[in-house]
């Protein structure tokens, strides 16, 4: 399956982030100026009617200072100087009859029948606000209706609303201008964050395409495009070193299958033959039983690289009950104690009374302890001593086999887990190089550690850590 190279604009995640991004700068910018515009008209709406309301209650004022011949005198002197067009003017009686008004044909767009409904509500007390919008005007026009001199007259005051209008339209020029800029320098800023984003994206993707050409040893550079993508790189690194590890892990299991069974395949093979050239049938016994012994160890070797193999994969995961420690280290110290006597060693087991619980595979933890007892008593000489010991610690159980053998040398000590490697003082014993492995990877996969300390000549001593079943 080969990775093609797309260059279409539109297909990319930057294209498809910076529109996104837009449509939302757009819809927000749509929903600001619309609040911003409805508040801005109604603050103008708010200032008309305070002029209004202010020119209502100065002829009010009037009206108890001068009387009505001056309030009528002052409408007229009003009407003049704020022109015709500009200010309507109306007041009535209490029974509707015009006492002063602006020039009707000057304000046809005026419907006086309503006027004079909003002038009787007016006499009961109610003043009111209407807005107008006359088909004959640009402009709408606010009327305001209200009783003056303890409710003997009705004053009506109407303003067009040229320059609030015209403020509101120049408001949505400046508006509509400033978000196409806004608009312009989003995009690209998005854009531009888009593409800075995308180049760690970018680099995982050339660093793929690498390791599928020229190999596996190519690592994605790390930048400074945001944690996450950061993160993703480091991720994406460390996924490869862990892919490199079991590559060269399955090369160094490869090269020793293929050497360690070299051994036993020929050994079968010469039994084989020498096989076919016995003449009686104890010969042909013998050898078909000695065959038989080795496809056997053959067959134990394979089945347990393929555990360790299926474990450090996680491929496999068995299931994990609650087990005493204890109990079942007791059992291994019964099973191995004969053996430990037929050789002449002495095997002690030290364990608390109480139960102490982990959480683990039975039959892992019975055959780490198994290889453990095995090896201490292979590598102890006799009238050696074997100490095999239980602990508990803080939050964890701690197996200690401690034996007075034959040692390890310091520079073998890194490398004893490693699958088929066997100390040179260790080669003429019967073993495969695969038990210290097996145990190491069986306690990874319950949580746990094992580390090693010896001294050639004094003993070694084997401690593993298995966290305790939590409560």
């Amino acid at each position: 399956m080969s990775l093609k190279k797309k260059n279409s604009l539109f297909g990319t995640f930057a294209f498809r982030l910076t529109l996104w991004y837009a449509i939302l700068f757009i819809l927000s910018l749509i929903i600001i100026f619309f609040i911003s515009y409805k508040i801005l008209a109604a603050d103008l709406v708010h200032v008309v009617d305070r002029e209004l309301l202010a020119a209502t209650d100065k002829i009010d004022l009037e009206f108890h200072k001068e009387g009505l011949t001056q309030v009528k005198l002052d409408i007229r002197e009003g009407i003049e100087e704020e022109g015709t067009n500009r200010v309507f003017y109306r007041m009535v009686n209490s029974d509707l009859n015009i006492v002063v008004t602006s020039d009707p044909l000057k304000w046809p767009c005026l419907n006086f029948p309503v006027l004079s409904q909003w002038a009787s509500m007016a006499t009961g007390g109610r003043a009111n606000f209407h807005t107008l919008s006359p088909n004959d005007r640009p402009y709408k026009i606010r009327i305001f209706t209200r009783a003056v001199d303890d409710g003997k007259y009705v004053v009506q005051i109407g303003k067009p609303m040229k320059d609030e209008e015209e403020l509101a339209k120049m408001y949505s020029k400046v508006f509509l201008g400033s978000v196409f800029i806004l608009l312009l320098c989003g995009i690209i800023l998005s854009w531009i964050e888009a593409q800075k984003a995308m180049k760690g994206v970018k680099r995982v993707t050339t660093t793929a395409r690498n390791i599928g050409q020229d190999g596996i040893d190519h690592r994605v550079e790390l930048g400074h495009e945001g944690e996450e993508i950061e993160d993703l790189a480091e991720t994406f690194n460390h996924m490869l070193d862990r892919i490199e590890q079991l590559m060269m892990g399955l090369k160094d299991v490869t090269n020793n299958i293929a050497h360690d069974l070299r051994t036993p395949l020929t050994r079968i093979r010469g039994l084989a033959e020498s096989t076919l050239r016995e003449k009686d049938v104890e010969g042909y016994q013998e050898s078909i039983g000695t065959i038989v012994e080795e496809c056997d160890r053959l067959n134990g070797m394979i089945n347990t690289m393929l555990e360790i193999a299926e474990v450090d994969a996680g491929l496999k995961k068995p299931e994990q009950i609650s087990i005493d420690i204890v109990a079942l280290a007791h059992q291994g110290y019964e099973i191995f104690l004969p053996v430990a006597q037929d050789k002449g060693i002495i095997l002690e087991f030290n364990g608390p009374s109480h139960p102490v619980m982990v959480l683990a595979n039975a039959s892992r933890l019975q055959r780490v302890i198994a290889n453990l007892l095995d090896n201490a008593i292979k590598f102890t000489e006799p009238k050696g001593s074997i100490n095999f010991e239980i602990k508990e610690a803080q939050n964890e159980a701690i197996i200690l086999v401690k034996d007075t053998g034959i040692g390890i040398a310091s520079k073998d000590q890194s490398r004893i887990f490693e699958k088929f490697y066997r100390v040179e003082s260790s080669r003429s014993t019967p073993g495969h190089g695969l038990g210290l492995s097996f145990v190491k990877s069986m306690v990874s996969s319950m949580g746990g550690s094992i580390t090693v300390d010896s001294f050639l000549d004094k003993g070694t001593t084997f401690t593993i850590n298995i966290p305790l079943k939590s409560l």
